[in-house]
């Protein structure tokens, strides 16, 4: 079962990668022209994409390395605590781009919060980056490996 849950967490770790990598595009293009719709639409398209997924993959991801991987020992602590760091400033920057995001119930944005949305934008789509990598690199391969040493130890 663990097994199965890293692999899933793989495949949508390569399709948060390119979807992540669409946003840091359109929020560069956002960026750079603030103040065509296109430019905005498409960031706020993307980010649509990646958010309708991206709460149930964290709590997936929660679960198998918080609970799981902490109870296996699988995860160094210093590294825990650098998932922890990463989870909040991803919760402040989502909180960050609610605030900045046009809506129905909004007034126009201005082109100072425009700037600030895309600067948020670009700011996600590196911490995401960073996640997918940290993960890929590190975390996933440590799940596999104490799941593989748990199978074949004598005390388990």
């Amino acid at each position: 079962m663990i097994n199965t849950m890293v692999t899933c967490l793989g495949i949508e770790h390569r399709k948060l990668y390119g979807l992540n990598m669409q946003l840091a595009f359109a929020a560069n293009r956002h960026a750079g022209d603030a103040c065509t719709i296109t430019a905005n639409q498409k960031a706020l398209q993307v980010w649509d994409e990646i958010r309708h997924d991206l709460w149930s993959h964290l709590q997936i991801e929660d679960a198998l390395v918080f609970s799981w991987g902490k109870a296996q020992q699988a995860i160094p602590g210093m590294l825990l605590d650098s998932l922890k760091n990463e989870r909040q400033q991803m919760r402040q920057l989502i909180a960050a781009m609610h605030a900045l995001s046009p809506g129905v119930e909004r007034e126009p944005q201005s082109a100072g919060d425009r700037m600030a949305f895309a600067q948020t934008l670009l700011a996600l789509a590196r911490t995401l980056d960073s996640h997918v990598e940290r993960y890929d690199g590190e975390v996933l391969p440590s799940i596999l490996h104490a799941n593989l040493h748990g199978w074949h130890s004598p005390s388990v």
